[in-house]
């Protein structure tokens, strides 16, 4: 009989739950998001035109999430600092821009999975050496990858923007490597593990928007990423 009532009582619960019911506020409702400018993932609006959407791969992903809810987005932008603060006081719903699985925030509020690994990479003219010790690399100047090219006995020509389609060897975005018109090296200087940012406690919105999430194509994903680039993102 004590079995029975634990297992009526655990299957009239709703689990994960939410602390203060984000998902049922928000299926046929309305998502506040805020978004903070990390191009191309989040490209914040412009001042001049506040009404404006803001645009970028993850404001895409995020209108999907609402249209698989029947919920509209409320747009929130916003420096990254302010929003996280505002998340973690629920006045927000969800946040992104452009974060990372090793983001500080997390200490303040709740990230989701991964759903994307993205690589800087050196990328090379077809049918070049793959070694590229005693190369010189195009490099952005100021990035973390301008230092790690010592590491593999390369030398960093930094620039403020790598060309469209480099001569020679150049730092990328994984997904852009076949779009610059190079090949993968093989040598990759760095991962990041894409993220979106929810309210703490409140597993219920967070297991959904994972859900969606983990449902993506990567293909998509970079094919959007892709869209945004060429569009001068």
């Amino acid at each position: 009989m004590v079995v029975a009532l634990v297992v009526v009582s655990v299957g009239g619960c709703q689990w994960p739950r939410d602390a203060n019911g984000t998902l049922d506020r928000v299926r046929e409702g309305t998502i506040k998001v805020g978004v903070a400018h990390h191009s191309p993932w989040t490209i914040a609006n412009d001042s001049r035109n506040p009404d404006q959407a803001p645009g970028g791969v993850e404001t895409v992903l995020v209108q999907r999430l609402a249209d698989s809810l029947g919920a509209r987005v409320q747009w929130v932008p916003g420096g990254e600092a302010e929003l996280m603060a505002a998340l973690s006081e629920r006045s927000l719903d969800l946040v992104v821009a452009g974060l990372d699985a090793e983001s500080p925030w997390e200490q303040k509020v709740a990230l989701t999975t991964d759903y994307l690994t993205t690589d800087m990479v050196v990328a090379i003219p077809a049918g070049a050496p793959t070694d590229i010790a005693g190369k010189r690399v195009l490099v952005r100047e100021g990035s973390a990858e301008a230092a790690l090219l010592s590491d593999e006995d390369a030398t960093a020509v930094p620039v403020s923007e790598v060309p469209e389609r480099p001569d020679g060897a150049a730092v990328l975005p994984n997904w852009l490597v076949n779009a610059a018109g190079l090949t993968d090296s093989g040598t990759h200087l760095s991962s990041t593990d894409h993220v979106m940012a929810v309210p703490p406690g409140e597993n219920a919105w967070q297991s959904t928007v994972e859900r969606f999430l983990l449902e993506l194509d990567p293909d998509e994903v970079h094919r959007l990423l892709l869209d945004n680039h060429r569009a001068g993102a």
